[in-house]
């Protein structure tokens, strides 16, 4: 990797895990405070309508912003031209579910789910003026600025939720949020970015990139419907404060594992791009990617994993309990979505898109056998999803494997040592839990032993990566 291109990937890395930890620290402190003030109810009506925003979200992207940053060149006339296809699909898109809301309200027996959902779907056609925007941006590398954007988004939206949370908002508070979020994220961005659209569209483009994208866009819809699928399963056949439940030790689950994996995937993919022509060079940064992730994805996890009970109890209060079960038995899909992604963008940048759509595939039909025999429970369909999460990364690994020098077993070997040092590490925090002396002051102890013996045994053992990881922050210092 050229010098230029190590600086301008560190640099990324940095600012891309700002942007992930920074929008979802700003979005764990508001959705602690709004645990706090609202009910699990209101969290469950929410949720309810988020897999109809995903998906519409997916269908207006339509696959063409990995297509773009995967093609060498792009014009102005060329954005211009998927900006107005975003736009026009999504204005569509809001029509027909507008027309369909009573439809929703009524197959999840919530009439208040009407107007909410024609609500908070507008946020479909403001998130689609924002996605040639992103694709530049990404494109260049210029993580800085959707950095800002997102975080200045995610604060000031949170803070008018909680305004609204406070004044007896109740459940539109939360959908306020998201409309803001998006709102004001395209804002900034169209102000900010250099980009301005072009007087003339190429719309020949749409055609050109829609032979590759077309299989991404059907692998997101189907992988989104069924990641989701517990929402509407919940939504319908329990009563609504166990979606609310669900949703939340989901939306708690996800926000550390989205952090590493969005800030590793947002940079490996372009970088991925930029070797294209040298395979060797692309194993060996997979290889450096995989175990950095695995150096964040085990201990914080595995820690939350052991410390489940008492956070809930210190952070959410007492009333949010019952959803631990839940979110323990999602964090081993947690763990492994991580190493999942990056299989998955290494092998579309090769330009295996159809490989990677039947990856999917195998995982999304998984997914839906395991829930053939655990529906009756909720608790069977968590430990059905993440059974069906590890065959699938399985199954990566295999096509990895056949498709570039990079062999199970080394796969195994770069992310397998973490993962028992953070077992070891969850054994100390247990037997530290042992001692009584009062919650706060318990948990407090576990935290410092958990963090100590975590670090000290990988500085020990020599890691590579705690090196590379220092080397990285004082070659940024220096920049």
């Amino acid at each position: 990797m050229t010098e230029s291109l190590k600086k301008k990937t560190a640099s990324s890395l940095i600012w891309n895990a700002l942007d992930k930890a920074g929008f979802q620290l700003v979005a764990l402190i508001v959705g602690i405070i709004t645990a706090r003030l609202l009910s699990p109810r209101d969290f469950g009506l929410i949720g309810a309508l988020v897999v109809f925003t995903l998906l519409s979200n997916i269908l207006v992207e339509s696959g063409f912003t990995s297509a773009l940053i995967r093609r060498k060149k792009n014009t102005d006339a060329e954005y211009t031209a998927i900006l107005y296809f975003n736009v026009l699909l999504s204005g569509v898109i809001y029509l027909l579910l507008f027309i369909s809301a009573p439809k929703i309200a009524d197959f999840f027996k919530m009439p208040e789910l009407c107007s909410l959902a024609r609500f908070l779907f507008l946020s479909i056609i403001i998130n689609s003026l924002g996605i040639v925007q992103n694709i530049v941006l990404t494109k260049e590398l210029a993580f800085r600025l959707t950095s800002m954007a997102n975080i200045t988004s995610a604060i000031v939206s949170g803070i008018i939720t909680i305004i609204l949370v406070l004044k007896g908002f109740e459940y539109w508070a939360l959908a306020w949020q998201l409309l803001l979020q998006s709102a004001v994220r395209v804002i900034f961005l169209w102000v900010f970015s250099s980009w301005k659209f072009s007087p003339k569209a190429n719309f020949k483009v749409l055609k050109e990139v829609f032979s590759f994208s077309v299989f991404l866009l059907i692998t997101s819809l189907i992988t989104t419907l069924v990641k989701n699928i517990y929402n509407i399963l919940i939504g319908r056949f329990f009563p609504i404060q166990q979606l609310g439940y669900y949703f939340q030790a989901n939306k708690f689950q996800q926000i550390p594992s989205n952090v590493i994996s969005m800030t590793m995937t947002g940079v490996a993919y372009p970088v991925f791009s930029k070797l294209n022509g040298e395979p060797d060079r692309q194993v060996l940064y997979l290889r450096k990617i995989m175990r950095i992730t695995s150096f964040l994805i085990f201990p914080v996890m595995i820690g939350l994993l052991s410390l489940t009970n008492e956070l809930v109890t210190i952070v959410l209060t007492d009333k949010w309990l019952p959803a631990v079960p839940y979110f323990r038995l999602l964090v081993i899909a947690a763990i492994v979505y991580p190493f999942h992604m990056l299989n998955l963008n290494f092998i579309i940048v090769k330009g295996y898109s159809k490989m990677s759509f039947w990856l999917e595939m195998v995982k999304n039909g998984l997914i839906l056998i395991s829930l053939f025999f655990c529906v009756k429970s909720i608790e069977l369909m968590m430990i059905g999803f993440s059974v069906a999460n590890i065959l699938s990364y399985g199954c990566d690994m295999v096509i990895v494997q056949k498709n570039s020098s990079y062999r199970i077993i080394d796969q195994l070997k770069d992310i397998l040592p973490y993962g028992l040092i953070s077992a070891g590490m969850f054994l100390v925090v247990k037997f530290i839990g042992l001692i009584s002396i009062g919650l706060y002051t318990t948990t407090t102890l576990q935290i410092i032993g958990a963090i100590a013996f975590y670090f000290i045994t990988i500085k020990l053992l020599g890691s590579q990566v705690l090196k590379d990881g220092i080397a990285i922050i004082k070659e940024k210092s220096k920049l």
